[in-house]
């Protein structure tokens, strides 16, 4: 024997290392391997879940998106509506408003003739009073120039004052 190799201690050797590798895969590379093939799956499945999960986000978010934008929409079209509306009603009420103004200020006018209507019969009852007052002072009295004169400028201040009167109370009312 060379180099005091004995070749039966190597046969067993390597014998025993072959049992060692065989036991070893059995007992430990075997479920290794089963336990990283199951990871695998595993991991796989999660991001196939992720990846299902993903796209339903985003088909969600797509419908959300589509519905608000529906809603705004819809919102813009109400808001237009009403604004029509509220222009309509406000527009009839403003053509209401104007007819009563202009019932009411024919009213107005007619109540203002009516006055003016009692002011002139009422002055000139007054005045018809004043002339024959005034005749009748004519007739009573001797008839003299200056007192003609007198009797006719007495009777043009009572007519002018008895029309500021009137005036005065037409213009208060």
């Amino acid at each position: 024997m060379p180099l005091n190799i004995d070749f039966l201690q190597v046969l067993l050797h390597l014998f025993n290392f072959i049992l060692l590798a065989g036991g070893l895969t059995l007992l430990l590379f075997n479920p290794i391997t089963k336990f990283l093939a199951a990871r695998e799956e595993h991991f796989a499945l999660l991001a196939k879940q992720n990846e299902e999960a993903s796209s339903k986000n985003q088909r969600l978010r797509a419908e959300y998106e589509q519905l608000l934008e529906d809603a705004r929409e819809k919102i813009a079209k109400q808001k237009t509506d009403s604004e029509k509306e509220w222009a309509q009603i406000s527009a009839g009420y403003i053509k209401e408003a104007k007819e009563k103004a202009a019932l009411l200020l024919q009213e107005a006018e007619l109540e203002a003739e009516a006055r003016k209507g009692a002011i002139l019969s009422a002055a000139q009852t007054e005045l018809s009073e004043l002339v024959v007052s005034a005749a009748g002072k004519l007739l009573s009295d001797t008839v003299t120039a200056d007192r003609n004169i007198e009797l006719y400028d007495e009777f043009i201040r009572l007519a002018e004052d008895t029309l500021v009167r009137e005036r005065t109370k037409y213009d208060k009312k």
